[in-house]
């Protein structure tokens, strides 16, 4: 007999609405009641599709990316070494936004129902038990920039901790010592902010709490961030951008307010994007595989779909030394 949405209600101990609800990610669902209702429906082997014995032994053809955002530079780099590899293996894809304003029911359910044979997640915006829940081995899932590896999932990250702690380490190398920095939320914000606050201990550097300037990711924020900054009296020796976007924001700010770089205050980014060479001056920036990493997640999600084993991928990075930032007794 085939598991029903009443079934799961029933051994979960909820209504059939809320069932609905935890798993389409929607509605208001206690984060205790989705545990269970995503338990029961993995315990009982429910799909919810009338057609669900096909769903579970033919495939459909495609996989998935579900990505924050389609564009832009680091998303773009992303999505073209994906696309690269997915052209290689002669495998068809799909692609949606998956981003904090988004209604991500339907990529669930797309996920749930099979429609895709497996999935490339780089976002957040699909919490970790419900991807849990939905991975198995008729639909293995990658994600990328999220340390979350199970039997079904497999991971393709770089090590951002220990790249923000090594520009902690070459900014005191530098002679610096009071820096500021800009931030963005997530993931990797919260891994490159661990990073940075670490090489501050451990290199006996200065950095208020309030000289840790939110930027979103965002040139433009990053941009008034600066300006607001600078206008309260703050003089940093070096900034520190989580991303490239901020730190030409940053550098355009600096420039505004008459203020010099590398001479009166050095920057550093991250991401190493192609822009990065052409700015003025060019950024000293670490460089992410970007491309690689798309690769890397395409190639192990298709080895996946074949049967082969979940895998956890730290792609290493390098700081890249160009103009945005020089010695402290430099002219």
């Amino acid at each position: 007999m085939a598991v029903t949405i009443k079934h799961v209600a029933e051994a979960a101990g909820v209504s059939v609405s809320t069932v609905s609800y935890a798993l389409n990610n929607s509605g208001a669902v206690s984060q205790e009641k989705r545990l269970r209702v995503l338990e029961a429906a993995k315990m009982l082997g429910y799909v919810p599709n009338g057609m669900a014995k096909s769903l579970k032994t033919k495939k459909n053809g495609f996989i998935g990316y579900f990505a924050f955002s389609l564009y832009g530079v680091v998303y773009g780099e992303v999505l073209r070494g994906i696309e690269n590899e997915m052209e290689r293996q002669n495998q068809e894809m799909i692609a949606a936004k998956c981003g904090p304003m988004q209604d991500i029911t339907h990529i669930s359910r797309l996920l749930r129902e099979r429609m895709v044979d497996g999935a490339i997640i780089f976002s957040d915006a699909i919490p970790d038990e419900v991807l849990i829940s939905l991975a198995d081995a008729s639909c293995p899932v990658v994600v990328m920039d999220r340390d979350l590896y199970t039997p079904h999932i497999s991971a393709v990250l770089v090590d951002n901790k220990s790249s923000a702690f090594r520009v902690g380490e070459y900014i005191r190398n530098l002679g610096f010592r009071r820096v500021a920095c800009l931030t963005g939320p997530g993931f990797d914000g919260k891994q490159r902010m661990a990073g940075f606050r670490e090489a501050v201990e451990a290199f006996d550097l200065e950095l208020p709490e309030d000289w840790c300037l939110v930027g979103h990711w965002q040139e433009d924020t990053a941009y008034e961030e600066t300006i607001k900054f600078i206008r309260k009296g703050n003089r940093p020796e070096v900034i520190f951008a989580h991303n490239d976007e901020m730190a030409m924001g940053c550098i355009r700010a600096l420039k505004d307010m008459l203020i010099r770089v590398p001479e009166d205050v050095s920057v550093i980014g991250m991401d190493d994007i192609a822009a990065s060479t052409m700015f003025t001056p060019s950024l000293t920036t670490v460089h992410r595989p970007l491309y690689e990493m798309g690769e890397m997640a395409a190639r192990t999600l298709l080895d996946m779909m074949r049967g082969g084993p979940s895998s956890k991928f730290i792609l290493p990075t390098a700081l890249i030394q160009r103009e945005s930032c020089i010695k402290q007794w430099a002219v």
